[in-house]
């Protein structure tokens, strides 16, 4: 099997739903970077600056909007592409994420493989262009 051409952090306090992700996400040739709050997202974020991040909103602890935020004001992450990954799915959920979190996207749970997959490939490659 050829290198995994991007890294995503998936930061999901759900086990199963990391796994659901690993499965959709590693046959598309992407590495995984799992933690299951902010505090083992930021262990892995000094090892490794992601590509990607896929945040659940609610965690234990620090949330998905201030952990983002947290990420935005860092120059080190200022290319990683975030995607905000919820079951909270109010019109003013996605406006506060994508306002105060500064992610790319917003997305509710359950996730559409293929949408997920189309998403992020279209960001990266957004990205990689400018």
């Amino acid at each position: 099997m050829s290198s995994p051409k991007y890294s995503v952090l998936l930061l999901d306090d759900s086990e199963d739903y990391q796994r659901i992700l690993g499965r959709i996400l590693r046959p598309a040739g992407y590495k995984i970077l799992p933690a299951k709050s902010a505090e083992e997202a930021w262990q892995a974020l000094e090892v490794r600056i992601p590509d990607a991040a896929l945040v659940d909103w609610n965690l234990p602890g620090e949330n998905g909007i201030a952990f983002a935020r947290r990420m935005r004001q860092d120059p080190r992450f200022s290319q990683t592409i975030l995607i905000m990954l919820t079951v909270n799915s109010r019109p003013e959920d996605q406006v506060q994420s994508l306002r105060e979190g500064g992610f790319n996207t917003f997305m509710t749970k359950p996730v559409v493989p293929a949408e997920l997959l189309a998403r992020l490939e279209s960001l990266l490659t957004r990205r990689a262009k400018s």
